[in-house]
C-alpha cells in the first residue's frame, strides 16, 4: 500500500513538470521567459537606442519620467525591470545609451565588467581603439569598439588599467560623454 502511494505521488509530480497546471509554478516555463540582457553597441537585450521615451516605456511596461535636473535635455533613468547595475541615458526624450556596472551583463562577444583589459583587447582585435582614461590615465583606459559598418554607435569599456570597471554602449556623441549628462 505504501509503495503504491509513493508511486502515485511520483507520477503526480512528473505530470506536473510536463504540463502547466494553473496555480502551480512551472520551473521550465520560468526559464523560457528569462530576458536576454546581451549588450551590443545599439541595444541591451530587446531594448534599442533611438526609440522614444514613450516607446521605451511601452516596451518596459513602466512609466519612467526623467527629471532633467542636471540638464534640460539629458537624464538617467533606472528601470525597475532592469538588472541592478544598469541605467539608461535619455537624451531629447529618446534612449541614447546604456551604462553597465553589472558583471553578469555581457556583450555579444562575451566581454563584461571585471574582465581583464588585455582579454577585451584580444577579443575585439582591430575593432578596438585604446586611449587614456580622462581621470585614471595613463593607467586607466577607454577601450572603444566600433561595430563593422556602423558609424553611429560605440561600446566603450572603461578600465582601471587592469580590469573593466564600467561599460557604455549607445549612440554617438552621447555614448562618448565621460560625465554622463553633466
Amino acid at each position: 500500500m505504501a509503495r503504491t502511494l509513493i508511486l502515485a505521488g511520483l507520477l503526480l509530480v512528473a505530470s506536473c513538470r510536463e504540463r502547466a497546471v494553473p496555480g502551480v509554478a512551472n520551473a521550465t516555463a520560468a526559464t523560457d521567459t528569462t530576458p536576454d540582457w546581451t549588450l551590443d553597441a545599439s541595444s541591451l537585450g530587446k531594448f534599442r537606442t533611438g526609440v522614444t521615451l514613450a516607446q521605451f516605456n511601452t516596451e518596459l511596461g513602466e512609466q519612467l519620467a526623467p527629471t532633467y535636473e542636471i540638464s534640460t535635455t539629458c537624464d538617467h533613468v533606472d528601470p525597475a525591470s532592469f538588472p541592478d547595475g544598469v541605467i539608461v541615458m535619455i537624451e531629447n526624450d529618446s534612449v541614447a545609451r546604456f551604462d553597465v556596472e553589472n558583471p553578469a551583463i555581457r556583450t555579444r562577444e562575451g566581454a563584461g565588467v571585471g574582465d581583464l583589459e588585455a582579454d577585451v583587447v584580444r577579443r575585439y582585435g582591430n575593432r578596438i581603439v585604446v586611449s587614456p582614461h580622462a581621470y585614471t590615465g595613463p593607467d586607466g583606459h577607454y577601450l572603444t569598439v566600433t561595430p563593422p559598418g556602423d558609424t553611429l554607435h560605440r561600446i566603450i569599456f572603461e578600465t582601471d588599467g587592469q580590469k573593466v570597471v564600467h561599460i557604455r554602449a549607445g549612440k554617438r556623441p552621447t555614448v562618448e560623454y565621460i560625465e554622463g549628462c553633466a
